[in-house]
């Protein structure tokens, strides 16, 4: 009995202990993500222009009136992968005709050639920008994507998330959605 007692607590010390760093790390991490991000909710959008796929170059500022949401992405993330195929069917989908809306996909350090040969053989539909250098990822923090933006009609950052999962979409979608019916 007393040996069977020994090892069950040797279990349950061990699972502890597994658990507390694990729950560790992701706090680490969450911090990390903190740490990395430049911008926050509630400011102004850094100003900065962006060239389309089209070669047509728009400020930021040019988008006021609409509510702008901001993607950043790049073809080596696997959770990035994940994510836009729910970007084009629950958010392109439904709110591509709508004039008080855009939708900007920057793909962070990859070249036009690279988002045209991407964007064709996954059949989206939506806008892809290349950020070559990082230069507007940049920005709004050092590192971490999939990075997911909202701003208002006045240009001020109402969102950002980093990651991917189905209740942070879900915030991200109710976000866009309350945002347009203002």
């Amino acid at each position: 009995m007393k040996k069977s007692f020994a090892i069950l607590s040797i279990l349950l010390i061990s699972l502890y202990s597994c658990n507390y760093k694990e729950k560790k790390a992701k706090e680490e991490a969450e911090l990390d993500v903190i740490k990395s991000t430049i911008i926050e909710v509630g400011q102004t959008v850094p100003e900065f222009s962006y060239i389309t796929l089209n070669d047509d170059t728009i400020n930021i500022n040019d988008l006021k009136g609409k509510v702008v949401f901001m993607n950043f992405f790049a073809t080596s993330c696997p959770i990035c992968i994940k994510e836009l195929p729910s970007i084009e069917s629950d958010i392109w989908t439904k709110y591509k005709d709508n004039e008080s809306f855009e939708l900007i996909v920057f793909g962070r350090e990859h070249v036009a050639k690279e988002m045209i040969a991407f964007k064709e053989k996954n059949g989206y539909t939506f806008n892809i920008v290349p950020d070559p250098g990082r230069k507007i990822y940049s920005l709004f923090a050092e590192k971490y994507i999939p990075r997911n933006i909202i701003l208002d009609r006045n240009g001020n950052i109402i969102y950002q998330a980093t990651g991917f999962d189905d209740e942070e979409f879900a915030k991200l979608k109710e976000t866009i959605e309350t945002e347009l019916t203002k």
